[in-house]
């Protein structure tokens, strides 16, 4: 079978769930199936045509490099809106489609790629997926009866990638620049970045829209309505992401599996069940409002006066003044390998998101080391819990988090539990799934 993929780039560049499935994935594929991986890289300004430049690396598969794609926001909100439905010329992408003759193309994303190609490939009878990793291009405006009334100010919610003023186009430019690649971890830049993410606000400043800016943002929107419209199957990778997408599509066809990535390993009988004292507590995650970060420090903040436990924050360059305080400590960003040891002194771990997460790897990572973990009921990895690990709201968090502090043979028991679920981790098996369920599916 001939595959082409088409996400965000690779790691280290980009980070997240996203790139690291998409790359675990082509490579895994690669062993039966033919696989190039396509992703969009810097954009020339004065130029409308789509270029291709076939990149070396050590990877298994073919990598290629979208040259003049659309501005990739990265769900930083939106800006300049014209310039994400601009034409362009696709001939190098039909070119490329001709030549290889792929089975399917495998969309991790819409960012990016031009609508011209959606319809290339659906005139053409070449069937698309697309898994949803995150809810770009959806915006809860568009259900309600006015939407351009509800679009005159950029309120909206945790979940819309859209409504919030992102970078403008000169600034993605920038962005998506191979120089900025080379710089993205400098010392010097680093420092910038977290300065600037730590003087984020908890709530996004409110913006008015004139009239024009509503009509642009409400064609914005009707334009990625129509690409997801061609897209032939989506893969969910929770039950949360097939419910979420269902509002907008009724009648969209697709099927639940859940992702994984190729370095992990089941230690669950190699978990210490002994509990620490005081009590290890992890959140691993941005340190923002939608992640559920301010809920959770504040739920802490009012329980430490009569509970003994250690809060360990992990995830995010920001700097926030409340991880200055004790019992939290602040690890920020740790690689992979260091994060695996981190997982051994945990206890238990938080994910209180209040957006609705579509899978995330942080759950299926912390059970595998023996880890139990408390969600809310948005997080699509609460597809692998028990049904009393999973919160609906802030009180039953601070509740089920008191019983377990003062009742740590309540952890002990949640430790034993987690060696009997069953957990689909398996990179080989899961990409079995994809293409029989998926890739092979009769639509």
């Amino acid at each position: 079978m001939k595959i082409l993929e088409y996400t965000l780039g690779l790691p280290p560049l980009r980070r997240g769930g996203l790139p690291r499935y998409s790359t675990d994935l082509s490579s895994e594929l690669s062993q039966n199936h033919q696989v190039y991986l396509l992703y969009p890289g810097q954009i020339n300004p004065y130029s409308k045509k789509i270029k291709l430049a076939v990149k070396r690396n050590a990877y298994p598969f073919e990598t290629i490099e979208m040259k003049n794609p659309l501005p990739v926001s990265l769900g930083l909100g939106i800006q300049d809106e014209d310039s994400y439905m601009d034409q362009r010329d696709i001939s190098a992408l039909k070119d490329l489609v001709k030549n290889l003759q792929p089975d399917v193309v495998h969309f991790h994303t819409i960012m990016g790629m031009p609508k011209e190609f959606f319809e290339y490939l659906h005139s053409n009878n070449i069937k698309t997926v697309y898994t949803t990793h995150d809810f770009y291009g959806l915006c809860p405006k568009m259900l309600v009866n006015d939407p351009k009334e509800a679009l005159k100010t950029s309120k909206c919610s945790y979940d819309c990638m859209l409504c919030n003023v992102g970078p403008s186009y000169k600034k993605i430019v920038i962005m998506q620049s191979h120089l900025y690649a080379k710089l993205k971890n400098n010392k010097i830049i680093k420092k910038i970045r977290s300065k600037n993410k730590s003087g984020l606000t908890l709530e996004n400043n409110e913006v008015s829209f004139l009239d024009e800016e509503i009509e642009k943002k409400y064609k914005l929107r009707k334009y990625y309505f129509e690409i997801f419209k061609l897209i032939d199957i989506f893969h969910f990778n929770s039950s949360v992401s097939k419910s979420y997408f269902q509002h907008y599509f009724p009648n969209i066809v697709g099927r639940v599996i859940p992702i994984t990535h190729s370095d992990l390993q089941d230690n669950r009988n190699k978990s210490n069940t002994d509990i620490n004292k005081p009590i290890e507590l992890g959140y691993i995650g941005p340190y923002d409002k939608k992640k559920g970060f301010y809920l959770y420090t504040q739920i802490l903040e009012k329980i430490k006066v009569k509970n003994q436990f250690k809060a360990n924050f992990y995830g995010d360059i920001a700097e926030r003044d409340i991880l200055k305080n004790k019992p939290f400590i602040n690890h920020g960003i740790l690689s992979q390998k260091n994060l695996n040891k981190e997982y051994k002194k945990l206890d238990l771990i938080v994910v209180p998101s209040l957006w609705h997460e579509t899978f995330g790897y942080v759950v299926l990572e912390a059970l595998l080391n023996g880890i139990p973990c408390l969600v809310s009921n948005n997080v699509g990895a609460k597809d692998l819990l028990p049904d009393s690990w999973i919160f609906d709201n802030e009180n039953e968090l601070r509740v089920k988090l008191e019983s377990l502090i003062d009742n740590p043979a309540k952890i002990q028991r949640m430790k034993e539990k987690i060696v009997t679920l069953k957990l689909p981790y398996s990179m080989s098996e899961h990409v079995k799934r994809i293409v029989t369920n998926i890739y092979n599916d009769k639509i």
